[in-house]
C-alpha cells in the first residue's frame, strides 16, 4: 500500500508550527545582522574607490614603489611584503581596467572596506549583552564612523600602501579571538589553529601584526588557560602559523631569477635574505634621524581628534567604563592590551610618516567608542536610551574636530610630470640622472605605458653622486638628462630644455634649433638676444596646458641672473584663473635652475621651457611673459601673444 507524504498524528494531520510575534521578528533581525557587515563593506568600498588615485600620486614615498613592484612581481623593500605583492601582482593582471597604479590603489580601498566591515563586526560582537545574544549594530556604526572616515585612514585607503591590509589583519584577528570560544576542546583546538594561521598570513605581510600577541596571551590566560598548557596540539598551532611564512621564499626565489629591488640594495645570500626580512637597516628609526617627525602630547591628542572627532575622542573615552563589566572584561582588556603595545611602538618610531603607525591605536579606540555607546545606550534612562543612538551617529558622520575629507581622484599631478618626462624624444642610449623617486615614476612609465625606453635611468640620490654620475656618462659620449638643479655644473657645460628635464652637453656644444615665432628682443643693453618662441597645448590628464619654449642667446658675458614669469590673462592683462582656482601664473628661473643666465656661454643658444595651466575660457586669452631681474625683480623686457586658436 502506497505510503502517504502527509504526517499523521493519531488520524490529524499535523499543522506547521505558528510563529509567534517574537518568532516573526527574528527572522528579519537574523538578515539584518548578516547582511549589515556586507552593506558597511558596500558603502566604503564604494566611498574609497571613487575618491582613490587615479594613477601614481606621489614621487618621494613607497606608494609610487608598491605600484611598480605589485604588477611585475618586483622585491619590495624591507620587510619584502611577500603576501602584499603576490596579491597585488594577482590583482593587477586580473583587473582589466584603468592603469597598473589605479588598479594597485583600488586595491588598498577594498582592503580598507574591509577592514571597516570586520570593525563593524568586532564592535557589535563585543557590546553584544542581551540575553539572547543580540548584538548592537549601534555600537557598531559607531565604531565604523569614528574610524572609517578618519583623514589618516582614508589617505591609506586611496593608495598602493600596506597599511589597509595590516589593519585588516590586525582587527581580523581581534574579530576571530572575540567570537565566544566553543566550550567542545576540538572546536577551541580548531578555533586557535585558525587564529595561528591568520597571525602567520599577518607576519607575511607587515611584522607589527605581533604587537596582537600580548593581548591574545592575556586574554587566553584569562578565559581559557587550559589552552595554554603544554600539549601536543601546539605542533599544529606552530604549524599554522609557521606555514604562511614560507612566503618569504618568494624573495630569494624572485631575486634568482634576475629581479632586484628597486634601489638594488638586496643581496640573495643567506644574510641579505635575514638582512632584508628583518630590516636590520631600519633599527636607526628607533633613535632621532634626520626623516623623523615627532609631535609633543598636545599634538599626538589632536591628531586623534582629527582622526575621529571630539564626539569620537569622548565615546572612546566612555568606552573605558565597559571594562567594570566582569563578564566583558577579558575582551576589553585583549583590546587595551593591543592598543597599549601599539602606542608604544609608535610613540619610539621615529620616521616620517608616523601618522600611520597610530592606525591600529585608532582601531583599537574605535572600538571603545563602540564601547562607549553602547554603555550611554544602557546608562541611560528608557527615552533617551532610544534616541541616543541615532543623535550620535549623525553627529560622528559630521565629525566636529576631524580633520578634511580625503579625495585624490583628480590628483594627477605626478602623473603629468611622468608621462611628460618619458615623453622627451630621448635618442638611443640616452641616461636620465635624479631622485630615486622621479627615477621610479621613468621606470613606471616605462614598464606600465612602455614609454621612454630609450632612457635607462640612473638613481643618485646625493648631488655628489649625481655629478659623478654625470661626469661619468658624459666621458662615455651618452645623451645625458637631468631632472632638477645641480650645483657646480653650471660652468662645466652648456643645457638645454627637454620638457621637465634638461640635457647636458659639452660646454657650447649644444644641437640649436629655430623657433617656430622668431622675434628679436634685446636685453640687458644688447648682451642676451630673445630669438623665438614655441608654444603648444598640452593634454594632460590633469587638465590642459600651454608650453612655450624660448630661445635665448648671449650676445656677451650676462651680469644678471633672470627669471621667468609666464602668465594667461585677459584683454586687461588681469591674470585668468586656471582649472585648480588658482591665477594661471607660474614664475621659475631658466633651465629648472640648472644653470642661470650668468654662466651661460657667448654666442650659444639656451632652449629654455616653461609650462603653465591653460583656464577653460580661451576667447579673449593672452600668454604674458614678463623677463625680470632675479635679485632686484626688476622688468628686463616681455613678450604677449594671443592663445585664442587654441
Amino acid at each position: 500500500m502506497a505510503t502517504s507524504s502527509t504526517h499523521r498524528n493519531g488520524g490529524r494531520r499535523r499543522l506547521p508550527h505558528a510563529l509567534n510575534s517574537e518568532e516573526r521578528l527574528a527572522v528579519p533581525r537574523l538578515f539584518l545582522e548578516r547582511a549589515t557587515p556586507w552593506l558597511v563593506f558596500l558603502a566604503f568600498g564604494l566611498l574609497y574607490s571613487v575618491t582613490a588615485a587615479p594613477s601614481i600620486v606621489a614621487l618621494f614615498d613607497d606608494t609610487l614603489e608598491f605600484q611598480l613592484v605589485l604588477p611585475t612581481f618586483g622585491i619590495a623593500h624591507p620587510t619584502g611584503y611577500p603576501l602584499y605583492t603576490l596579491l597585488g601582482g594577482l590583482w593587477v593582471h586580473l583587473v582589466p581596467m584603468g592603469n597598473w597604479a589605479w588598479r594597485t590603489n583600488l586595491l588598498s580601498a577594498l582592503f580598507a572596506a574591509a577592514t571597516v566591515a570586520a570593525l563593524f563586526v568586532c564592535a557589535r560582537r563585543i557590546t553584544a549583552t542581551a540575553p539572547d545574544g543580540r548584538q548592537d549594530n549601534w555600537a557598531g556604526l559607531a565604531a565604523v564612523l569614528a574610524f572609517g572616515l578618519g583623514p589618516v585612514w582614508w589617505e591609506q585607503a586611496t593608495v598602493a600602501e600596506v597599511y589597509a591590509l595590516h589593519n585588516l589583519f590586525v582587527i581580523a584577528i581581534l574579530a576571530l579571538a572575540l567570537q565566544p570560544l566553543p566550550p567542545d576542546r576540538k572546536a577551541l583546538e580548531r578555533r586557535v589553529a585558525l587564529l595561528a594561521a591568520l597571525i602567520g598570513f599577518g607576519l607575511a605581510h607587515h611584522r607589527t601584526v605581533v604587537f596582537v600577541l600580548p593581548g591574545l596571551l592575556v586574554y587566553f590566560l584569562w578565559t581559557r588557560p587550559e589552552a595554554l598548557r603544554p600539549q601536543r596540539i601546539w605542533l599544529i598551532w606552530l604549524a599554522a602559523l609557521s606555514a604562511p611564512l614560507l612566503l618569504y621564499l618568494y624573495i630569494p626565489l624572485r631575486a634568482a631569477q634576475g629581479v632586484s629591488d628597486l634601489n638594488g640594495s638586496y643581496v640573495n645570500t643567506w644574510a641579505g635574505f635575514w638582512d632584508h626580512v628583518l630590516a636590520r637597516r631600519y633599527a636607526s628609526f628607533f633613535e632621532m634621524n634626520e626623516l623623523s617627525r615627532v609631535y609633543d602630547a598636545s599634538g599626538w591628542f589632536m591628531l586623534w581628534v582629527r582622526q575621529t572627532g571630539w564626539l569620537g575622542v569622548l565615546l572612546s573615552l566612555l568606552g573605558l567604563f565597559t571594562l567594570r563589566n566582569p563578564k566583558q572584561r577579558p575582551a576589553w582588556a585583549l583590546i587595551l592590551s593591543v592598543l597599549a603595545v601599539n602606542l608604544l611602538f609608535a610613540l619610539n618610531y621615529r620616521v616620517g610618516d608616523p601618522e600611520v603607525f597610530w592606525l591600529p591605536v585608532f582601531l583599537c579606540a574605535a572600538l571603545f567608542a563602540g564601547g562607549g555607546l553602547a554603555w550611554m545606550r544602557r546608562s541611560l534612562p528608557t527615552p533617551w536610551s532610544a534616541w541616543i543612538a541615532p543623535i550620535v551617529i549623525v553627529l560622528l558622520t559630521v565629525g566636529f574636530g576631524r580633520g578634511a575629507a580625503v579625495n585624490r581622484a583628480h590628483d594627477w599631478a605626478a602623473h603629468d610630470y611622468a608621462v611628460d618626462m618619458a615623453k622627451v624624444a630621448f635618442p638611443p642610449g640616452s641616461r636620465v640622472i635624479g631622485l630615486e623617486g622621479e627615477m621610479t615614476a621613468l621606470r613606471y612609465m616605462q614598464e606600465a605605458e612602455g614609454l621612454g625606453r630609450a632612457a635607462t635611468p640612473i638613481v643618485a640620490n646625493p648631488p655628489a653622486a649625481r655629478r659623478a654620475a654625470l661626469e661619468k656618462e658624459m666621458a662615455n659620449g651618452a645623451p645625458v638628462y637631468l631632472t632638477r638643479e645641480l650645483e657646480g655644473v653650471a660652468e662645466q657645460y652648456s643645457f638645454t630644455g627637454e620638457g621637465p628635464l634638461v640635457r647636458v652637453w659639452p660646454r657650447g656644444e649644444v644641437e640649436e634649433y629655430s623657433p617656430s615665432t622668431p622675434i628679436s628682443l634685446l636685453l640687458l643693453d644688447g648682451a642676451l638676444q630673445i630669438e623665438g618662441y614655441d608654444f603648444q597645448r598640452l593634454e594632460w590628464a590633469g587638465g590642459p596646458m600651454l608650453r612655450v619654449t624660448l630661445y635665448w642667446r648671449p650676445l656677451a658675458p650676462v651680469e644678471r641672473d633672470l627669471k621667468v614669469s609666464l602668465r594667461i590673462v585677459d584683454a586687461a592683462g588681469t591674470p585668468l584663473v586656471g582649472k585648480d582656482g588658482a591665477p594661471a601664473v607660474v614664475d621659475a628661473y631658466p633651465l629648472r635652475q640648472v644653470a642661470g643666465a650668468r654662466t651661460w656661454p657667448s654666442g650659444v643658444q639656451v632652449r629654455d621651457v616653461h609650462e603653465v595651466p591653460l583656464p577653460a575660457q580661451l576667447s579673449e586669452a593672452q600668454a604674458l611673459i614678463i623677463l625680470y631681474d632675479a635679485e632686484t625683480l626688476e622688468e628686463v623686457g616681455r613678450i604677449q601673444f594671443s592663445l585664442s586658436h587654441l
